[in-house]
This record gives structure tokens, sequence and C-alpha cells, in this order.
């Protein structure tokens, strides 16, 4: 969780995720002036074989979510495999929006709440249009982002009589979606209701969210009704009040005053339906937003998502744990509390990396713990172990990641398989 003052200079909260590339983060580690040349490569080592770890487990999550998301992938050609009673179906969904959530925590994203989407929802998008979703449509409905930016947006109105307009409007720098539809409408064809759909996107203005969601329709205002009704109408009732007094009928003696009256009646009409047209043309240049959000924006789509948001997971917990072995074996923490080690990280990656982070220190230290990589004294100190024992902790724990038990009835003198996928060099 954020602590109290998990914000940045400009008062914006901070986000857990470091957006560093995990051999970028290693290098800067590596060439500190606290490593000596001959640990250098040790370091590296012991690196190489904690991504290879973490690896290792991550690959066990994907297999339980691929397990999990498989009934529900409209993109399975072996969904019909995977027929279930309905009361199965909703047991299982429950189970795989749960294991999504899970997901979307490991890799620092945090849920919209129904306020947030609601009022996401209501608001008018970035090219002014009146958009319209029925939420009910949905018999389940979760968005995930992480980061926040601002993106610049030209904006036309007649303030500015109609000339562009350059503003920036706030975004997410990802969002995840995550639905299932209760039933069908002409504007979700052809999504299946018992499919489950993923869907993740990069720099989403926070007015925009509903755009992409199935199911948005797009409203005439009440700008644009009277810009179609009221000039036709008023060209309409001033004709009628011309022909009843009178004037219409001595109009109509000559070719010319019958020409004057149709010209009267089409202008009138013709402003009707250029500001119609009008309005076509602001939806039409919706469509095509919406089009290229899809294709530049879209960053994957159901399963492959599933593949994208682990490998976020996997290499943002590669980066707290070994930041945080860092800092307690070079960065002078030895004997330090779980608060010390939290602010020393987050010192080192706004001094040497210029990042904003919140860390997430009780996971790193849980982990290092668990490895064997640190020790915490019952005062509730933590110290790293030798570079040595950490590498033989890891070795021990990959080993042991591939052990093969033998059966008790196997006999005594029959070799014990144990295959060695990684060793480190003597």
């Amino acid at each position: 969780m954020p602590s109290a003052d998990s914000h940045s200079d400009h008062g914006s909260p901070r986000e857990h995720y470091i957006p560093l590339r995990p051999a970028e983060l290693v290098q800067r580690l590596a060439d500190d002036p606290a490593v000596t040349i001959f640990e250098r490569e040790e370091f590296k080592q012991l690196c190489q074989l904690l991504e290879a770890t973490i690896h290792h487990e991550y690959h066990s999550r994907l297999e339980e979510l691929k397990a999990a998301y498989g009934p529900f992938d409209p993109d399975c050609d072996a969904t019909r495999q995977y027929e279930r009673s309905p009361e199965e179906r909703k047991a299982l969904c429950q189970r795989l929006f749960a294991r999504f959530d899970d997901l979307l925590g490991r890799a620092n994203y945090r849920r919209l709440s129904r306020a947030e989407l609601e009022e996401a929802v209501q608001t008018p998008n970035a090219d002014g249009l009146a958009l319209h979703i029925d939420l009910s449509i949905f018999e389940r409905l979760e968005i995930y982002v992480r980061g926040e930016n601002r993106l610049p947006r030209t904006a036309r109105s007649w303030r500015t009589l109609w000339r562009g307009r350059e503003r920036q409007v706030p975004a997410y720098r990802r969002l995840a979606i995550i639905f299932r539809l209760k039933h069908q409408t002409p504007l979700t064809d052809p999504l299946d209701t018992r499919a489950v759909v993923l869907k993740l996107f990069k720099d989403v203005p926070k007015m925009d969210v509903e755009t992409l969601l199935p199911g948005t329709d797009v409203r005439i205002g009440w700008f644009e009704q009277a810009q179609i009704i009221l000039p036709t109408l008023s060209g309409v009732g001033l004709t009628l009040m011309k022909l009843l007094q009178g004037a219409a009928a001595v109009a109509f003696v000559s070719l010319a005053g019958l020409l004057a009256f149709l010209v009267l009646i089409s202008g009138a009409i013709g402003y009707g339906m250029r500001s119609f047209y009008s309005y076509l043309r602001t939806r039409e240049k919706y469509q095509l937003s919406l089009t290229r959000s899809l294709y530049f924006q879209n960053l994957d789509n159901n399963a492959g998502v599933l593949f994208h948001l682990l490998n976020e997971a996997e290499e943002q917990e590669f980066r707290e744990v070994v930041l945080a072995w860092w800092l307690l074996w070079r960065g002078g923490l030895q004997q330090a509390r779980d608060h010390e080690i939290d602010a020393a990280a987050e010192a080192w990656l706004h001094a040497r990396c210029a990042v904003a982070v919140d860390f997430e220190v009780g996971d790193a230290l849980a982990k290092l713990h668990r490895l064997g990589l640190a020790q915490v004294s019952a005062t509730g100190r933590w110290r790293a172990v030798s570079i040595g024992e950490a590498l033989a902790s890891l070795d021990r724990a990959w080993d042991e990641q591939f052990a093969y038990h033998r059966p008790e009835e196997a006999s005594p003198t029959e070799p014990v398989m144990r295959p060695r996928i990684w060793r480190r060099a003597a």
C-alpha cells in the first residue's frame, strides 16, 4: 500500500511501478562505485540466476491462468471442448476474475472504483461528443490503470470561433479491461455472452475510457439538435406567417415571387441539412478516432494480455528484489529496518534514475527472505547474506524446482533424476 507521503513533486500519487528495463537496472547497480571490479561479475551472475528463478515461478502462474481462461477465450479453437454447466461456468468465471485481479496487482495496476468508472462514462469525450453506454449489459466489468500523464489534443469551440486550440488532457499510461456480457445487443454483436474479453491499451485519455467498451453509442447533444431543428422551424414558421398575412398570395402572381418563396423554404431546410451533415462528419470523426485508438493504442487482446501482464509483473518483481538486496549488500544498509530500506530505494531511484517511485519494500523483503538472500533479526533488522551464500542459496532453490522424487517402491539402487536446467560455473 502507498505510504502517507507517496506523492511526487507535482502532487500526484507516485506509482509502485519502476520504469526501468531489468538489464538497465542491473547495469547501473553493477557500475556503482561501491561494487568492486571483482564483485561485478558475481553480482551479474546472481542477477541471472535470480531472474531465472522468478521466471520459473511466473511460468507456473501463466499455466494456471491459461487453464483458467481456456473455457472463456473467444479466440481459442478448442473452446467447445470446455462445455460446462451454468453453475460450473459461473464458479470458474469468478475464479478467473480473482486470478486476473491478483495478476494486475502484481503488475502494479489499480482497479477503478465504480464511482470512477461512472464518472469516466458520463464525461464528454475529448472530441466533445455525447457518448452513451448502458453498463447493465455487462455481467461483470473491471478496468485497471497504471501511471498518469497528459496528452496534447486540439479542441474547437464557439469560444475560439471554431479555431483549433491545443490543450493537455489527463490520460492513463496503461489501461486493462476484463469483461463478460450479460446479454447481446446490436452494438455488441458478434461478442458471445459466454466469453470473457481481455483488452490492454496505452495512453488513454481519462475522458475516453467508454470509447473502448462495446455497446457505446453516439448521442446527438442538445446543441447539435438545436442547430438542426431551430433554423428549419424558424424558416418554415416565417414562411407560414407571410402566407397568413397575405403576402405570399401576392408573391405567387409572378414567377419571380414563386421563386422567392421557394428560395426562402429551401434556404431554411438547407441550413438544417448542413447542420445535420456537420453532425454526421463529427460522428465519422469519432469513428476514425476510435479506429486509430484501437490500432495505435491497443497493446494486446485476450490470451495475449495474460502473457503481456505476466511479463510486466515478473520484471517488476525482479527489479524490486534485486534493488533491495543490493542496498543491503553494498548500499550501506546492513542491519536496517523496513522503512529505512524503503526510503533508501526511493532515494536511489530518484538520484540515479530520475524517477519518483513508491517502492514496495514489503514484497521485496519477503521474497529475499524466502529465497535465503537476506535474514531478519528478532528486532526487525535486515542484513544481506554474502554474495557467495546468495549464489549457493539460489542454486539450491533452482535445483529443488526440478528435483524428481523417487517413488517408495523404486529400487534403492535406482538413480534419482535431478535435471540441471541451469548450473553456475565453478
